[in-house]
């Protein structure tokens, strides 16, 4: 018997597939698991409780438990994914503190996108910037992903304060430059 449990022992051992259990944890190479136990008890714990506030405290301890393993679809199953913020139609942040709209997604320069063909969405204008204020955010879709740019060009924030009055957005053109004085250029739409 004690011949079968060290073969046993070297062959996971050899395999690689040692499991170490530690701090409620069970890890192998590759693979972070709560520790059986653990897992009844959350399962017993969340059928068991009626109570919506003390609910809501034993799952966010239990929270704690799996977000640091690989226990996602545990989780799902257990509380019917009781704390998805997707679920319950909670998105990101579309405001600033002062109101202002705020555009989460890849910043491009004004130089990378001339002469291309790009559809404006939205802009904000006002915008105070690590740069200064009165600066506009523009919203495009450019090379069929959505992506923004920051300038602080007149003649751009005047061409988009008059196609917001003739409520042209979504609009397609193109950015183009020209030069102002030496070395300075204004950008302007087609």
């Amino acid at each position: 018997m004690e011949r079968q449990i060290r073969k046993d022992a070297n062959d996971s051992v050899a395999r690689g597939a040692r499991m170490l259990d530690y701090l409620g944890y069970c890890f192998t190479p590759g693979n972070v698991r709560m520790r059986k136990s653990i897992k009844q008890n959350f399962a017993r714990k969340a059928k068991r409780i009626k109570s919506k506030k003390r609910r809501k405290e034993v799952l966010a301890s239990y929270w704690g438990w799996c977000k640091w393993a690989d226990c996602r679809h545990l989780w799902n199953v257990i509380t019917d994914n009781d704390m998805s913020f997707a679920e319950h139609g909670i998105v990101g942040r579309i405001e600033t503190k002062d109101g202002k709209k705020f555009f989460d997604m890849e910043k491009v320069n004004l130089e990378e996108i001339v002469k291309d063909d790009i559809t404006i969405l939205d802009y904000e204008s006002d915008v105070k910037t690590q740069y200064g204020g009165g600066r506009c955010v523009v919203k495009i879709i450019h090379q069929g992903s959505e992506k923004k740019f920051i300038t602080n060009s007149f003649t751009i924030k005047a061409m988009l304060q008059q196609a917001r009055e003739q409520k042209l957005f979504p609009i397609q053109t193109r950015v183009l430059k020209k030069p102002i004085e030496k070395g300075r250029y204004d950008f302007y739409f087609e």
